[in-house]
């Protein structure tokens, strides 16, 4: 029998649901003993600790280690969209970005259920498959990922199905996957290994159900399966019911807990009111722990309003919302990526009227690096990438129109 939908949606957290409720836990312990610290890095004031149980603990202070001078900087050098025509860089929704090892740019076109493909100079090249139910048609596709084969692996739930599709853009073979539950940023892909990861249900919960990542292994099979981490507190919602169905939203700038996998098989999460990361084992062990000392900004005026503006759907809807639940400070950060080489890239919150978009950087051993600051606004939904020097990512004007930038990282010598 098919599961009744579902759908989350983290970037604007989002909860709907048809008379089932989503619930993960998952206890996250740290030692506090038996530490042995290393010697911290020349100008930068923070400790590396290594506890009894081997997790590895980093303190950051407020400073930076980069010096003046020595900071990253992202140059934008290509920018892919339109906000006229009917061409094919005219976009209604990028749900997905991939960059194949070309440089191509693989866009999927939430609106149209198709894939476009674009090469590195920004030329378009070719449509890959269109919306329907037939092989290599799609109908609600919400991730993509590059399998160990070189091939494109898409995820449909709608359609029941992954679909793949090679660099030509032919359509090459279709797997069974979980229908009826869409969960958006999809979380899943492929480690170095070749295991692929995605969501399913946890039927050992009698009256509920429990969203859980399943890692499968090279024949596709499942192998096991864990609860991704879970915010330790009571998450404040705003929340419409009735008979048929739920509908949740958070309440603005309230704290979160986001999480990411990462290519060796490990995940790791964010508690954005803390600025707090940490790195989990599979089976749940906390292999490295990274805190950072931060100054909470303001909720100002021009804050709330947007807020109030952006919960539009859900007053129409029919909620209500009580402001004054929304806190008078904003969380640390909002989302983070691993890139290929370990390195952080922490979402530092949106100022009012501020250009661009803010990122932490820290380095693979946890140790804060610096800002920097991406001249346009990078979204999180699909999640930029860092890859061989560069920052791509889908972006949005003031008009909400989507496009795609490709940004060179500068890297000062030495740093």
């Amino acid at each position: 029998m098919r599961a009744p939908e579902a759908l989350y949606d983290s970037s604007t957290r989002r909860i709907l649901f048809a008379a089932w409720a989503v619930v993960a836990v998952i206890a996250l312990a740290l030692g506090i003993s038996g530490c042995a610290s290393e010697a911290p890095a020349s100008g930068w004031g923070g400790t590396v600790d290594t506890l009894s149980s081997g997790q590895v603990s980093v303190y950051n202070p407020a400073g930076s280690l980069w010096s003046a001078g020595d900071g990253w900087v992202l140059e934008e050098e290509l920018r892919i969209g339109t906000l006229e025509g009917t061409g094919p860089d005219m976009f209604g929704a990028i749900t997905d970005l991939e960059v194949d090892r070309y440089g191509r740019f693989w866009l999927f076109e939430g609106q149209a259920q198709e894939i476009r493909v674009f090469d590195s100079s920004g030329s378009f090249v070719r449509t890959v498959g269109r919306k329907g139910e037939g092989p290599g048609e799609f109908n609600q596709v919400i991730g993509m990922a590059w399998g160990p084969d070189g091939d494109l692996w898409l995820v449909d739930p709608s359609n029941n199905r992954l679909s793949v599709v090679d660099t030509t853009g032919a359509f090459v073979d279709s797997h069974p996957t979980i229908g009826g539950i869409v969960v958006m940023p999809w979380p899943g892909g492929f480690d170095d290994a070749g295991q692929f990861y995605t969501y399913g249900v946890d039927t050992a919960v009698d009256d509920d159900f429990a969203l859980v990542m399943v890692r499968h292994g090279l024949d596709l099979q499942p192998i096991d399966s864990v609860a991704p981490p879970e915010y330790p507190g009571e998450r404040a919602y705003y929340e419409i019911k009735n008979e048929s169905s739920w509908m949740m939203t958070g309440v603005p700038f309230t704290p979160s807990m986001e999480w990411r996998l990462d290519r060796d098989g490990t995940y790791w999460g964010g508690l954005t009111g803390e600025y707090r990361l940490f790195q989990l084992s599979w089976e749940g062990d906390t292999l490295r722990s990274i805190r950072r000392d931060y100054a909470p900004l303001q909720v100002t005026p021009t804050d709330l309003d947007e807020a109030k503006e952006r919960l539009d759907w859900f007053i129409e809807a029919g909620g209500k919302a009580d402001w004054s639940r929304i806190p008078a400070t904003k969380p640390a950060f909002e989302d983070f990526v691993i890139d290929e080489d370990g390195y952080i890239w922490v979402q530092m919150i949106a100022e009012p009227g501020k250009e661009g978009r803010l990122f932490d950087v820290f380095d693979p051993a946890g140790r804060y690096l610096g800002e920097v600051l991406a001249p346009f606004p990078a979204e999180f939904n699909p999640a930029p990438i860092v890859r061989d020097g560069y920052m791509y990512a889908v972006s949005e004007d003031e008009l909400e129109v989507p496009f795609v930038v490709r940004a060179r990282i500068e890297r000062p010598e030495g740093s």
